[in-house]
């Protein structure tokens, strides 16, 4: 950027940076926001290929209403998310509760560990079943195993794993 248009956008910040944040005061929340709309308005006006010299009052605060339009739009999205959630029956759980997260790790460690004790032919086979996902026939080919006796491994984990967790409940 050439240094006249950098003097030219500072005199337009000078001129125009009082009544945009009037005209956001008008229209925001709070001080804070409308500085940061004003701000928001020169680094749009910077990107813009027009030419600052020419820049006209209309043109800046065509700028200015259009970032309004979008924070209401914006505005209006999480709005519309945050009726979406309530409505799903998850009404007053926070999905990020300290005390939920805590006991979804203690639960992953029970798992973990009762996984651990599994006796080692199930433990891998449950592994490569249900945590890599690798179809059961390409896990008997790899084993020796008939598809069948890898069935029974995979049902005795589970059966091994429910009662653990159960236990530990």
């Amino acid at each position: 950027m050439a240094a006249e248009s950098v003097s030219e956008l500072e005199r337009l910040t000078r001129k125009f940076r009082p009544p945009l944040i009037a005209f956001f005061s008008r229209r925001v929340t709070g001080l804070a926001e409308a500085e940061d709309m004003t701000q928001e308005v020169f680094v749009r006006l910077m990107r813009t290929q027009a030419n600052i010299e020419e820049t006209s009052a209309a043109y800046i605060f065509r700028i200015a209403a259009n970032l309004i339009k979008d924070r209401a739009r914006h505005d209006l999205v999480r709005r519309h998310f945050a009726d979406a959630v309530r409505s799903e029956g998850g009404v007053g759980i926070d999905p990020f509760d300290p005390f939920r997260i805590a006991s979804a790790r203690e639960s992953i460690s029970v798992l973990w560990a009762a996984i651990q004790a599994l006796p080692e032919p199930t433990q891998q086979i449950f592994i490569l079943y249900r945590v890599e996902d690798i179809p059961k026939q390409t896990i008997a080919d790899n084993f020796g195993f008939h598809l069948r006796t890898v069935d029974k491994h995979i049902s005795r984990a589970l059966v091994f794993l429910a009662r653990r967790m159960r236990q530990q409940a």
